[in-house]
């Protein structure tokens, strides 16, 4: 634990800090989320609390460009905040893993092809049987069409 007052390190469970003294009636922790946006275009540089503030023109692109590969988050934490922030990204790490160990257990399988695509995908001359059935239609059309217009 860190002693407000003289900044001391020591025991979590101790009442008071054994360098200055002072007594501590809880053990406060706890995270304080602020924000800061500095946007600079060209010469001029603006800072904003948050990105609500920023004027909308500016805020699309802001939203915009901190969805690209040259975004980051930076993060300002004290010790306890460091520890707290471990805790959490391990935390989503061992789901990430548990997750991923469970789609290695059961992968996905994909069902067999009907047996009439097997049948279908034959080729014939390099024709599949599709084309093979639209000639054999079309000479088909054919023929009755000149018997029809030139039977004697």
């Amino acid at each position: 634990m860190l002693c407000p007052k003289c900044f001391a390190e020591f025991e979590s469970g101790a009442r008071s800090c054994p360098e200055c003294g002072v007594q501590l009636f809880r053990n406060v922790s706890g995270i304080m989320k602020t924000s800061s946006v500095m946007i600079a275009e060209g010469e001029e540089q603006t800072f904003y609390r948050s990105v609500r503030d920023v004027p909308e023109p500016l805020r699309s692109r802001l939203i915009e460009s901190t969805h690209g590969a040259n975004s980051g988050t930076i993060v300002i934490a004290d010790r306890a905040g460091k520890d707290q922030i471990t805790q959490v990204i391990a935390r989503r790490e061992n789901a990430k893993e548990r997750a991923a160990a469970r789609e290695i257990e059961a992968p996905v399988v994909e069902p067999p092809a009907p047996a009439w695509h097997a049948f279908m995908d034959r080729s014939f001359l390099g024709l599949g049987l599709t084309v093979w059935a639209g000639i054999f239609l079309f000479l088909c059309a054919l023929s009755l069409i000149i018997s029809v217009f030139f039977w004697k």
